[in-house]
């Protein structure tokens, strides 16, 4: 059986980040995911729910990718509510947030912050399966608030309930993204959750990724995040497609190309762009030898026109 065969790759939802151009530019361009999870939709001020992340979930925008929808919720009201629009948007498969680790969202009782609550999780997931919603729910987890044994308490309410699968980063929300995840404690859940088990965190590599596989080998459904804004033929690569240099070279353009093509196309004004761009070249600056001098010569971008003559620089010298 070929690595091609065996390899499921997810794509992980990055807020600002994996909008719905990047992920069908990513799919025609490279390819190698198999699920496309969409940014989560929260409930902001006066309780509506951003154009821009209900924008990303629309199914025009979403029409040629299998995707799966995220949300984030404080209470059974919210969940309910956001579950409901996910429904009628046509989605028979939803995720529940109980990972994202910042301030912002935690201190909102959202998140990660469930992973403190767990009788809380179990009421509300019963209500949740008591709504009989035409749809299948998977969970995306941390191990924890601050203490990642945290888990253990979670997978004993989610064993109770027929979930799709779980996405598990083995890292605590007080981490952050700093440190390393824990693949140990990846392992001693395979015997804990009775779902099927997606290993997300610090697949950056193929190196990284062989890494994991050793402590992992069992283990072949994998999500990639960052890894893949860092290095769009990421997923490709795991599954065995191997790139010459000036292949690889001449598709990084197509696909940058492409992005910025979209971006421009849609965003209102040269400054929108610029900075959209920017925050793509944050970790596209990591596909080239001296990402550092990447990012600085697209920061010093004042204009489009700057900005093109530094995205030529950049392909032709770095």
């Amino acid at each position: 059986m070929t690595m091609q065969q065996i390899t499921k790759i997810y794509q992980a939802p990055l807020q600002g980040f994996t909008d719905f151009d990047f992920r069908k530019i990513l799919a025609e361009s490279f390819g190698g995911i198999d699920k496309f999870f969409i940014p989560y939709i929260s409930y902001g001020k006066g309780h509506e729910i951003k154009r821009s992340q209900l924008r990303e979930v629309f199914p025009e925008n979403n029409s040629t990718l299998t995707v799966v929808p995220q949300v984030l919720f404080s209470d059974g009201k919210e969940l309910t509510e956001l579950v409901s629009i996910l429904v009628d948007y046509g989605y028979s498969e939803i995720n529940l947030n109980l990972g994202c680790p910042y301030p912002m969202v935690t201190n909102k009782g959202r998140g990660a912050a469930w992973l403190e609550k767990p009788e809380a999780l179990n009421e509300l997931l019963q209500q949740l399966y008591a709504t009989n919603f035409p749809a299948k729910f998977s969970v995306k987890m941390r191990a924890g608030m601050t203490n990642d044994q945290d888990a253990n308490a979670i997978f004993e309410v989610l064993n109770q309930f027929p979930l799709e699968e779980l996405i598990f980063h083995p890292r605590t929300a007080d981490q952050m993204y700093d440190g390393r995840a824990n693949p140990q404690l990846f392992a001693n859940a395979v015997s804990l959750v009775k779902h099927p088990l997606i290993y997300n965190g610090d697949i950056v590599s193929a190196d990284s990724f062989q890494e994991l596989k050793a402590v992992l080998p069992e283990q072949n459904s994998w999500m990639v995040g960052r890894g893949l804004l860092a290095n769009p033929a990421l997923a490709a690569q795991l599954k065995g497609e191997a790139f010459n240099p000036k292949e690889l070279r001449e598709k990084l353009k197509d696909f940058h190309d492409l992005i910025f093509e979209s971006y421009s196309s849609r965003l209102d004004g040269s400054g929108h762009v610029l900075m959209k761009m920017n925050q793509f070249w944050s970790y596209f600056c990591q596909s080239f030898a001296n990402p550092h001098k990447a990012m600085k010569l697209v920061k010093k971008s004042t204009s489009l026109l700057k900005y093109n003559a530094a995205v030529a620089e950049i392909f032709r010298n770095l």
